[in-house]
């Protein structure tokens, strides 16, 4: 396979398809990839020092070839990677992201128009140190040909929070557990590819970040001695 510079960050393409299967962001190179049969898309890749997105797609179609490997499960899947925080790891916040998501607040950061009318929290769990969040959003997309509902899940990686999503086709429903698998894989995917070499291959052998001071500047004081979740945090998360 051969590394090739784009958007500044590098794609790692396949020969035998002619489409990236993943793609290093940010200055860290924090790497993206998906469950097989998902390519890269550098025409939607944005990259820079502190931040990346990335757009993923069926490889038979990025790569214009019906040859190649397609995935199991048909769906547009996102990354978006945040600038290295400075607040504290996700994983320390679990029990607050369900509260928050559901605020008022939590509804309009996630709302790409940023009307919190627009959105509604179908469900959410968590698994591990993994928030996954079911949503839909009526607000206008950025990407076309995709329906309003998708799976979300947020997550650490290093000392960056990062943003991973799997949204239906328009012409193409997912069920639930469709829907899951896709996003446990993609999760699965970028972790491993994110592990210190260090580590060998083991997911949670990845060192945890350490926690900042409890009491953060421009941030609330939480009432009763209660850390509340940083909404500062997943700011940064979604841009």
């Amino acid at each position: 396979m051969a590394l090739l510079a784009g958007c500044g960050g590098g794609f790692l393409l396949d020969p035998g398809a002619n489409a990236p299967t993943q793609v290093a962001v940010t200055q860290d190179l924090v790497v993206v990839t998906g469950p097989e049969g998902y390519c890269v898309d550098p025409t939607a890749t944005r990259n820079s020092e502190d931040t990346g997105f990335v757009l993923l797609g069926n490889c038979a179609a990025i790569a214009n070839s019906r040859r190649v490997v397609q995935p199991a499960t048909p769906a547009v899947l996102t990354a978006a990677v945040a600038a290295p925080s400075g607040g504290g790891r996700l994983a320390d916040s679990m029990a607050d992201l369900d509260a928050f998501f559901r605020s008022e607040d939590g509804l309009r950061l996630i709302s790409r128009a940023g009307d919190p009318a627009s959105v509604t929290i179908l469900e959410t769990q968590i698994e591990g140190e993994v928030f996954l969040l079911h949503a839909t959003d009526t607000s206008a997309g950025a990407i076309d040909g995709v329906q309003p509902d998708y799976w979300r899940a947020y997550l650490d990686i290093g000392n960056r929070l990062a943003t991973l999503s799997v949204i239906a086709l328009e012409d193409r429903a997912l069920s639930r557990e469709e829907s899951l698998e896709t996003l446990r894989g993609f999760v699965a995917a970028v972790r491993q590819a994110n592990i210190p070499p260090a580590l060998g291959s083991d997911p949670q052998a990845i060192p945890p970040v350490p926690a900042a001071p409890a009491s953060l500047p421009g941030t609330d004081v939480p009432p009763e001695g209660r850390r509340l979740f940083n909404v500062g945090l997943i700011r940064r998360i979604l841009g």
